[in-house]
């Protein structure tokens, strides 16, 4: 893995945990202004995805079941821990869970990565709610091992023909069931992006250092400074910055201005963990918090909300050493940095 989309990883889980404190905040009484864009980290794991699946698997034919294989091992192992940690509090302990409830079809739809009707929320979410994202990045994983039985020189096209063809589906034909409204939804344009990304990232010249200093920077300015975007624009206002923001970092890369910093490699490897973790960490956080009474003390919600994100964080950290490292090890018999890295 690229140190550069390491710390990309980092940042983008990281944004998503402080995003969702919002949720916290409010249950303990806070009504104000929250940063939405914090939210954008999701379009950055889903440019950085598009990428990797290009460049991971340039030049390599009659690799579809071995890609396949790879992207279950990486990703079904510890969702699906998480998800039935989940489902038996929603049956056994349902005072702790704040924001689910238990339904067949729900259940079995999060397990399988399919989209369904939340029973508490109006939105398509999962049971893990996060995992939203990966029912996207599943469904791609699933059409890009189509896409690998063509020629090399043909995927990108092919990929972004496919799934822009999706999106003008949904426009020119409104769905009116979960399945076509989730799978015709303009973000998986952002997939698209990464794709693109990845062609120039092979194929491209080398770019001066500080070009791609001024694309990072113009990027996250723009990305954050919409607080903003409707589900429509999304893969505008957020995806096309997110694209800038992996440019110029794989400018930095490819130039040698990217310096290793062990730590934030870590919390780059540990980004799934900290991303599927996160929800859980805040919810106990805020319970306890709240409980504790520690809210009415002169800057509580500011503690809590630094409290929590650490929380949340180390909570990650310590999933992805002691359950997703393991499993990764066990299940592709590689030492766990490699195993951690698989594309």
């Amino acid at each position: 893995m690229l140190d550069s989309l390491q710390y990309l990883r980092a940042i983008a889980s990281i944004m998503v945990v402080c995003y969702h404190l919002n949720v916290q905040l409010e249950r303990m009484g806070y009504n104000g202004w929250w940063p939405g864009s914090l939210a954008s980290g999701v379009d950055l794991f889903f440019i950085i995805s598009g990428f990797l699946m290009l460049v991971t698997t340039d030049q390599k034919a009659g690799y579809t079941l071995s890609f396949y294989r790879k992207r279950l091992v990486r990703i079904v192992p510890l969702y699906w821990i998480i998800t039935s940690l989940f489902v038996f509090l929603m049956i056994f302990a349902p005072a702790t869970v704040q924001s689910g409830r238990p339904e067949t079809w729900h259940i079995i739809a999060s397990y399988l990565f399919l989209p369904a009707q939340h029973p508490v929320f109006p939105t398509i979410e999962p049971v893990v709610i996060p995992g939203w994202t990966l029912n996207y990045e599943m469904f791609f994983y699933f059409v890009w091992g189509f896409i690998l039985l063509l020629p090399n020189g043909l995927r990108a096209s092919a990929i972004s023909v496919l799934f822009a063809g999706l999106v003008l589906l949904g426009a020119l034909f409104p769905p009116s069931n979960v399945m076509m409204t989730f799978y015709t939804s303009t973000i998986i344009i952002e997939f698209i992006f990464g794709v693109m990304v990845g062609v120039w990232y092979i194929k491209g010249r080398p770019v001066p250092t500080f070009a791609g200093w001024g694309l990072l920077i113009a990027g996250f300015a723009a990305m954050l400074s919409l607080n903003e975007v409707t589900s429509q624009s999304r893969f505008l206002l957020w995806g096309i910055p997110a694209a800038l923001i992996v440019i110029g970092a794989l400018i930095l890369e490819k130039a040698g201005a990217v310096r290793k910093y062990p730590f934030f490699t870590l919390l780059g490897d540990a980004s799934y963990s900290i991303y599927i973790v996160h929800g859980i960490a805040l919810s106990a956080a805020g319970q306890i918090w709240r409980r504790l009474g520690l809210v009415d003390l002169p800057g509580g919600l500011l503690l809590f909300a630094v409290c929590a994100t650490v929380a949340s964080v180390a909570a990650g950290v310590v999933v992805h050493f002691t359950i997703e490292r393991p499993l990764l090890r066990l299940m592709t018999r590689k030492t766990p940095r490699v195993a951690a890295s698989l594309p």
